[in-house]
C-alpha cells in the first residue's frame, strides 16, 4: 500500500516572500499632494510619502511579479535591498501579496463574489481613462464625445454577435437558457443609441452605413473569441460591461456633464442613459451568479481561464477608448468613419 502523505491547505506563509508576487491591484493617484489609492478588489489603501518617492515604489511595484527575488527587484529597480524588504514586508503584513492555495474546485458562490468583486475595481478603473474626465471638463473637441457615443452605438449593435457565438460555443447545455434570454434582452438596444446619435446632429441613414473604427473592431472581437474558448469566461464578462446599480447614478450625471461641455443638448444623451437603466434592471451584470448556481463548483484551473480573460477584456476596453480620443481628436478624419472602397484607390 502506498501511504498518502496530506497536504497543507496553504503553503507556508513566508514562502512568497522568495519571489514576492502582488495581488492584482489598481494605483490612483488624484494629485501630487494627496495619498495614491491602491485599489484591490473591494478595498482600498492610501499610501502617503514619508520616505522615498512614488516613482521608486512604483519601480519596485513592477517586479512584484513573482519572478524575481528581493535582491534581483532591488538591483533591477535601484531601490535599496532594507527599503525592498521593508515594502515587501508591509504588503505581506497587509494581505496584499498573492499566495496559493492548491485546491482543485472552487465554491460556485465563492467564485462569482470574488469576479464580482474584481469586475468592479476593472470597471472603476476603466473609468479611470482620461477620455471620459477630459470630456466633463471640456477638454477635448465636441467630435470625441459624438465618437464615444458612435463607437458605443457600434458595440452595443454587436451584442447579438458575441452572446449567439457564445450560445453556439456552449459546451454546457445548462447554460444555453440563461445565454438565450440574454440574446434575447439585448438584441435590438442599438436603437437607442442611434436616437442619441440623431438627437446630436447625425443624419441616421451616416450612423447606420458608418464603419466602426479598428479600436471597437478588436473589442468586438476579442468578446467573441472569448465565447468561442470558453462559456463561463464569457458570462463573467458580462460583469465587467454591464451596467451597475451602484453607478448609475453617477454614469448617467457624467454623460450628461460631458455632452453640455461638447455642446450638445444635455437631454440628447437620454437614449443612452435608458439603455444603461434597461440593462440595470435586468441585472445583467449579475449573470454570474446565474450560471454558478447552474454549475456548483468551478474547477480550479477553469477559474485561472476566467481571471485571465476578463483581465484581457479590460485592457481591450482602455485600447477602445485610447482609440476614439486617437481619431476623433484628429481634425482631418471622416465623421462617421466610412469603408473605403475599390473605387477610393
Amino acid at each position: 500500500m502506498t501511504a498518502v502523505i496530506p497536504q497543507p491547505d496553504i503553503i507556508d506563509p513566508l514562502a512568497e516572500l522568495d519571489y514576492p508576487r502582488l495581488r492584482h491591484c489598481t494605483f490612483r493617484e488624484l494629485s501630487s499632494d494627496q495619498p495614491m489609492l491602491m485599489i484591490v478588489g473591494r478595498e482600498h489603501f492610501e499610501i502617503s510619502e514619508e520616505e522615498g518617492t512614488r516613482t521608486a515604489l512604483l519601480t519596485v511595484k513592477r517586479y512584484l511579479d513573482g519572478r524575481h527575488t528581493i535582491p534581483e527587484i532591488a538591483k533591477l529597480s535601484g531601490v535599496d535591498e532594507a527599503s525592498v524588504r521593508q515594502i515587501v514586508s508591509t504588503l505581506h503584513e497587509a494581505g496584499l501579496l498573492r499566495r496559493e492555495t492548491p485546491t482543485e474546485y472552487i465554491p460556485g458562490d465563492v467564485f462569482a463574489a470574488q469576479i464580482d468583486a474584481s469586475c468592479e475595481m476593472w470597471a472603476r478603473q476603466i473609468g479611470f481613462h482620461h477620455l471620459f474626465a477630459d470630456l466633463e471638463h471640456g477638454d477635448l473637441r465636441r467630435e470625441v464625445f459624438l465618437g464615444l457615443i458612435l463607437e458605443t452605438y457600434h458595440y452595443v449593435k454587436s451584442a447579438p454577435k458575441h452572446i449567439s457565438t457564445a450560445i453556439a460555443h456552449c459546451r454546457d447545455e445548462r447554460l444555453v437558457p440563461l445565454l438565450s434570454e440574454y440574446f434575447v434582452d439585448e438584441w435590438n438596444h442599438a436603437g437607442m443609441l442611434l436616437g442619441s446619435l440623431v438627437q446630436m446632429g447625425v443624419p441616421e441613414e451616416q450612423v447606420r452605413s458608418a464603419h466602426p473604427i479598428i479600436g471597437t473592431w478588436s473589442l468586438v472581437n476579442n468578446l467573441c473569441e472569448i465565447a468561442r474558448q470558453d462559456t463561463l469566461s464569457y458570462i463573467a464578462c458580462t460583469s465587467l460591461f454591464e451596467a451597475r446599480a451602484d453607478d448609475f447614478e453617477g454614469g448617467a450625471a457624467s454623460m450628461r456633464r460631458a455632452a453640455v461641455a461638447a455642446g450638445f443638448p444635455e437631454d440628447s444623451v437620454d437614449p443612452v442613459i435608458r439603455h444603461m437603466g434597461i440593462d440595470v434592471q435586468a441585472e445583467h451584470a449579475s449573470l454570474i451568479g446565474q450560471a454558478t448556481r447552474i454549475l456548483g463548483d468551478i474547477p480550479g484551473r477553469q477559474a485561472h481561464v476566467v481571471v485571465n480573460n476578463l483581465h484581457d477584456l479590460k485592457h481591450s476596453y482602455d485600447q477602445f477608448h485610447d482609440q476614439i480620443v486617437q481619431y476623433y481628436s484628429d481634425i482631418s478624419n471622416y465623421i462617421p468613419r466610412v469603408k473605403v472602397d475599390y473605387f477610393s484607390l
